[in-house]
Parts: C-alpha cells; structure tokens; sequence
C-alpha cells in the first residue's frame, strides 16, 4: 500500500490486482453501477498515477493529453477535482456523449457509475479522483 505522504507511482494491472483494495465480498456495493473488473485502476493504463492507496480510499490521478481517451470504466462512490482543465466528450452510464467544460478548481461528488471519455479539446486535463470503498 502506498500512503499519501509516500511518493507517488504509476499504476499497472500487476499493482491493481495486487492491492488490498479490491473489492472483496464484504465490500460489494449495493448500486449496480460499480463493476469491480472495470475498476478504472485496472483498465486506466499508464495515464493513471496513484497517490494514495489506504483506508478504502484510492486517491489518483488521470491525466488525458489532446486526442486522448479513457475506456468504459466503473467507480465506487468517488470525487473528482480539476486540476488542469479543458474540454472532454464523456459517455456516463451508457448514456449520449456529453461535451463537458472542466474548469480548473471544479469538483464533483458522485455515486457509483460507469464512463469513457476522450480529451476533445487543446489542453491537457488532470482530474484528482478519490474513489471510496465502503464495507457492504
């Protein structure tokens, strides 16, 4: 487990299936919007870098240059903060595309859901994402 005050590491499939942090029995959440296998720690690839990995909380962040796309992936009960912002085209819970202008200090709170997206725009975003693991 890395803790948040640890240095920082790019995560791999390896790392993510080897963390204490997936979803084991007990930890199964009531909203079908979750999908462990989908985790986005194990289909996120070199664009996500973990910060934090403790107390059922995975801190990370994404980062999507121009032209770049995310794959369908699921969250637990998770945030999101804006730390580079720019425009991406997401697709959440199978819905249409949505164009949605991040700005640079926005944030969200939101509960278990699945989403792709692709960076459309000109500039690099990075999103902090804090997904939440809780006990069932």
């Amino acid at each position: 487990m890395t803790g948040c005050n640890q240095a920082s590491k790019t995560v791999d499939k390896k790392d993510a299936e080897k963390s204490d942090l997936n979803i084991a029995d007990n930890q199964k959440p009531d909203n079908p919007g979750y999908d462990p296998s989908m985790d986005l720690m194990i289909t996120g690839g070199e664009a996500i870098e973990i910060l934090g990995d403790t107390l059922g909380i995975k801190m990370y962040i994404s980062t999507m240059h121009p032209g770049d796309s995310v794959a369908l992936h699921t969250h637990p009960d998770h945030s999101i903060y804006v730390l580079e912002g720019g425009t991406l085209a997401v697709y959440i819970n199978g819905t249409e595309k949505q164009i949605m202008e991040l700005p640079v200090g926005a944030g969200m709170i939101s509960l278990p859901l699945s989403d792709a997206a692709v960076n459309i725009g000109n500039t690099t975003v990075k999103i902090l994402t804090h997904d939440i693991y809780r006990p069932r």
